[in-house]
């Protein structure tokens, strides 16, 4: 329950952070069916990369403690003939989500409604309140993030059981050097440490207790962090600047005082700014990462050694060392951007209701829809 309200209370007052680690899962989902079709498992789809990436499989080693594990995970045990495709189909898995497609159609015609009645009033030159803008602004993350969970099963409570022969010591020893690290979150880490995540990668940085303490862990975290390129990337960029860009648009509303009016000015400003300087810091951190600017430096002051600057990139892959994140650099660039955009945000949203106090007249006025409709 207490996690349950920690996510409702993070919708509200920071929908673009959900959207994130919305589109982090679509984007693990959606490349886990690459990998599986990629083997020849054509049967494989978007909900099994879901529902296997939440803990939907628990691995029941012969000797060990059961755990869960991912699309990768699994992806690698039938790859290595440990286990056989598990015939579980999208309807089955369907079946154990908990989502309920009514409350879902209300939820669309109530966010339809909300935007109609914006428009409406614009184009009617009515007053829009602060707590309709904001509204709007939630909905805008609230429907992408909607669209990334479309195939995701809700609230599934029992996991499909995998048996397994071999024992992990067995796994182990036939992986060879890769494995040969202690494992911190699952045995399989080798294959997959479940990173980046908020628990895992931030909180041991800012040196916090991360939970659960049980290893291998119970369950998996809601925290991952996107790892993502392309298409999904430039979607989730625009579609946080996007979020913060609609509180631009209260630049010019009436406040019940001048100081509220340039508050609001001041804050809107900072949470675009400080978007755009996110996505900045960010991406040339994950260019740092993968090695983006060590080929730029040397096709452009030594290209003679490029060849030998991309192998050794490949040998770093190869042999699936985590990726150190976060930066130092990274995380100092992003620790002060986050602190001003939470105050910015905190005010933003105090404001929604302090406006309430004083509003013009035509913020009480209906949208006269029969103006919209052609009649003679």
């Amino acid at each position: 329950m207490s996690r349950r309200l920690f996510w409702m209370g993070l919708a509200i007052a920071g929908p673009e952070f959900v959207l994130t680690y919305a589109s982090g899962q679509w984007g693990t989902a959606e490349a886990s069916v690459k990998l599986f079709h990629d083997s020849g498992y054509k049967q494989w789809t978007l909900r099994h990369g879901f529902f296997a990436d939440m803990g939907g499989f628990l691995l029941e080693p012969r000797d060990s403690t059961p755990f869960p594990i991912t699309s990768r995970h699994l992806h690698w045990l039938l790859v290595q003939d440990y286990l056989p495709y598990p015939d579980v189909t999208t309807e089955e898995i369907w079946d154990k989500s908990k989502q309920d497609t009514i409350a879902k159609i209300i939820t669309c015609f109530q966010i339809g409604y909300l935007v109609l009645q914006c428009l409406g009033r614009a184009a009617q030159h009515l007053a829009i309140t602060t707590m309709e803008l904001s509204a709007l602004a939630i909905v805008v993350c609230s429907i992408l993030t909607s669209l990334c969970w479309l195939q995701k099963p809700l609230d599934v409570r029992s996991p499909i059981r995998l048996p397994i022969a071999a024992s992990i010591d067995e796994i182990l020893k036939e992986a060879g050097e890769i494995a040969a690290k202690p494992y911190k979150q699952t045995p399989l880490d080798f294959v997959d440490d479940l990173g980046p995540s908020w628990a895992l990668n931030v909180q041991p940085f800012m040196h916090m207790p991360v939970t659960p303490y049980e290893r291998p862990i119970p369950r998996f975290g809601n925290d991952r962090l996107p790892n993502l390129s392309g298409h999904q990337e430039t979607v989730l960029c625009f579609s946080t600047l996007a979020y913060a860009a609609i509180h631009l648009a209260g630049w010019n509303f009436t406040f019940p005082t001048k100081t509220e009016l340039v508050l609001w000015r001041v804050s809107s400003m900072f949470l675009f700014g400080n978007t755009v300087a996110f996505w900045i810091v960010e991406t040339s951190a994950a260019w740092y990462r993968v090695g983006r600017w060590q080929r730029f430096f040397y096709m452009v002051f030594n290209p003679s050694k490029l060849g030998d600057v991309e192998m050794a990139r490949l040998r770093r892959e190869a042999s699936r060392e985590p990726k150190k994140l976060p930066l130092k650099p990274e995380f100092w660039g992003i620790f002060p951007l986050a602190i001003t955009y939470a105050a910015a945000r905190g005010y933003l949203i105090v404001e929604i209701f302090l406006g309430l106090r004083s509003l013009e007249p035509s913020a009480y006025l209906c949208v006269n829809w029969a103006s919209f409709i052609p009649h003679i």
